[in-house]
């Protein structure tokens, strides 16, 4: 089967060679599950090193026996392989087979063990700091369905600091962990909030890529990779923009193991339990519209999002969207014809941020006779989010259960911190709803009501 490479894979590549070479000796990768990270940073990176040096001592760890023998056994068939041993000659002995552990003639080996397991008898590297002896490689220390028992998560963690650094030959042995996150306390959390103290080069790899999100503050112990990958899908023949909306639909995994940026399995800032969805509307008293219009509408940008929001005694009611990437001209089209769409209904006011293309849109709209209320923005997200908590903790949001856009509405609200992680452009109008319609600090800026 042919080997289909992605972008990701010089990068990945590039780096390991930084660790080889000796600039690198505590490497973090996190990346996507299915990106053939095993086959990157374990078989070929522990291969390569028996090329650079017969002699070198590996330990590959991961989150169980049986996968840690298989991985050491593909490193076994790829050095045996005859390409393989016309480059570079390794003798593995025939009396040290076994897959879990096996030597070579030179005086090198692998011992593959269960992250959770006993690591005896063998260390990784050599003391000889003149050349490359060895790394210890761990691999997915933690199984996705272990990531929600802090016991397990603990005890994964606490060997970063006793057991694994204590089967290094010398403190220069690299140390490389590539994983998927799979929470916010997990292996990678630990070492880049200072579990271990030192600080870890970090080549963070989100299945989209996004240039202009920042690094974490909270990651107090990572040193960032510049990986110079283009905005968009991080391997587009794994998935799509489409494929990856998809993904979305199961939020908590999307965020972690897909955006390598997990949040409470709760909401990062709002309850989840607290939004209902509706199937039929009540009675609604009145209507209003809100938008959120992107500053650009490039691959990564925000989207521009208009939404029809009904007040009913019972709370709130998300009762239409649209939303897409659109260009000034087509912008105005859309918001117009948002309109002409609902204008027979009971509305209180056409409401649109006040700021970037917002503002052009303002004025074409009220060129129009269109009545539209500029939103000003004086208060930034995290602290609009912790005003609209409360509503939605109490029931008082429902949302579309059968929309075509409720996955994805879905999977944006469960990962908004307020902090920039992620999408918000859905968000945003949603919290500009609670804070009129229901917190009613805009009541008084002068309701439209139109038939």
């Amino acid at each position: 089967m042919e080997f289909i490479e992605g972008p990701h894979h010089r990068v990945i590549g590039d780096t390991l060679d930084l660790v080889l070479a000796g600039e690198i000796a505590r490497l973090i990768i996190t990346v996507p599950p299915g990106y053939t990270k095993t086959e990157a940073a374990v078989v070929n990176f522990i291969a390569k090193g028996f090329h650079i040096n017969p002699g070198a001592r590996f330990i590959h760890s991961t989150f169980s026996d049986d996968l840690a023998r298989e991985n050491s056994d593909k490193v076994l068939q790829l050095i045996a392989l005859d390409g393989y041993q016309s480059v570079r000659a390794v003798s593995v002995r025939v009396d040290s087979k076994a897959k879990d552990r096996w030597k070579t003639s030179e005086g090198g080996g692998v011992l593959a063990k269960a992250a959770g397991g006993p690591i005896t008898g063998f260390r990784a590297g050599t003391m000889d700091r003149a050349i490359f002896t060895g790394a210890l490689v761990i691999d997915d220390p933690l199984k996705p369905d272990d990531a929600f028992s802090p016991t397990k998560r603990k005890n994964v963690n606490q060997r970063a600091t006793n057991t694994f650094r204590s089967r290094l030959a010398h403190e220069g042995v690299p140390i490389i962990v590539i994983m998927q996150r799979l929470h916010s306390d997990d292996f990678v959390g630990h070492l880049l909030t200072g579990g271990t103290g030192e600080k870890w080069h970090h080549l963070n790899l989100p299945v989209v890529i996004n240039n202009a999100e920042e690094y974490p503050p909270e990651w107090t112990h990572g040193i960032p990779i510049a990986h110079g990958l283009p905005d968009g899908p991080l391997w587009e023949d794994k998935h799509n923009a489409d494929e990856i909306e998809v993904l979305k639909a199961d939020a908590y995994t999307f965020a972690s193991q897909y955006m390598q940026r997990p949040v409470s399995a709760e909401g990062a800032l709002f309850n989840m339990d607290g939004f209902k969805w509706w199937h039929e509307l009540p009675p609604i008293e009145y209507y209003a519209i809100y938008a959120d219009t992107a500053q650009k509408t490039g691959e990564r940008n925000d989207y521009s999002v208009f939404q029809l929001w009904g007040k009913a005694e019972t709370g709130i009611y998300l009762v239409d969207q649209i939303r897409d990437k659109w260009e000034a001209p087509q912008l105005e089209k859309m918001a117009i014809t948002f309109w002409e769409k609902h204008k027979g209904k009971y509305i209180r006011g056409f409401n649109v941020e006040d700021k970037a293309s917002g503002t052009g849109l303002i004025q074409s709209l009220r060129k129009k006779t269109i009545p539209v209320i500029g939103i000003p923005r004086d208060r930034d997200k995290y602290t609009r989010g912790l005003d609209a908590a409360p509503w939605v903790a109490t029931g008082m949001v429902h949302l579309p259960a059968d929309a075509e856009y409720t996955v994805a509405l879905r999977a944006e609200l469960q990962m908004f911190d307020g902090l920039g992680t992620g999408w918000d452009d859905q968000v945003d109008p949603l919290m500009d709803a609670i804070s009129d319609m229901l917190a009613e600090t805009n009541a008084q800026q002068g309701w439209i009501l139109t038939r």
